[in-house]
């Protein structure tokens, strides 16, 4: 197998790496924007986050690409395939060890985000139990439970029931 198409590879792997590296930060900044509840903050956060994205898949993409040339998919065996063709072993085991870097990276990646995903829930839970409060309504006023049994539907008239 051609060694440039390896080289390639690797330089788009190393991009990728790169761009998992700066969206891992951008998350840290925004976990910070949405434990401070600063709008703003949270808004361009959300831009750069989008534009990574954008540039991730289409390193994707282009990777993908490359090992379609090859008449190989863009799965786990045929990537080794890919690697194990690669004569130079110095060569071989940096772009293995490149590669790992950049399944890591997006395994701590897709953590982080998972975390602000879960600070970001537990917010909207916040507010929506203050704008409850705000409107008049109690949490206990339901008119069936999740069992589907008769819910608590004293703070309601008795029209209400009706």
């Amino acid at each position: 197998m051609n060694t440039e198409k390896h080289t390639a590879f690797d330089t788009l792997t190393l991009k990728g790496i790169d761009l998992l590296n700066g969206l891992k930060d951008t998350l840290q900044l925004e976990l910070i924007a949405l434990t401070t509840r600063e709008l703003e903050g949270i808004i361009e956060l959300s831009k750069r986050k989008n534009n990574i994205l954008i540039e991730f898949s289409e390193n994707t993409f282009q990777r993908s690409t490359l090992l379609q040339t090859l008449n190989l998919a863009s799965n786990k065996e045929n990537i080794s395939v890919f690697f194990s063709d690669c004569g130079n072993l110095v060569a071989k085991n940096k772009y293995l060890a490149n590669w790992t870097i950049l399944e890591d990276t997006l395994r701590l990646t897709i953590d982080a985000n998972t975390i602000n995903e879960q600070v970001l829930k537990k917010s909207q839970k916040n507010i929506d139990t203050i704008l409850n409060i705000l409107q008049g309504k109690q949490a206990d006023n339901i008119l069936y439970d999740a069992k589907g049994d008769k819910g608590d539907y004293a703070g309601q008239s008795r029209i209400g029931k009706a």
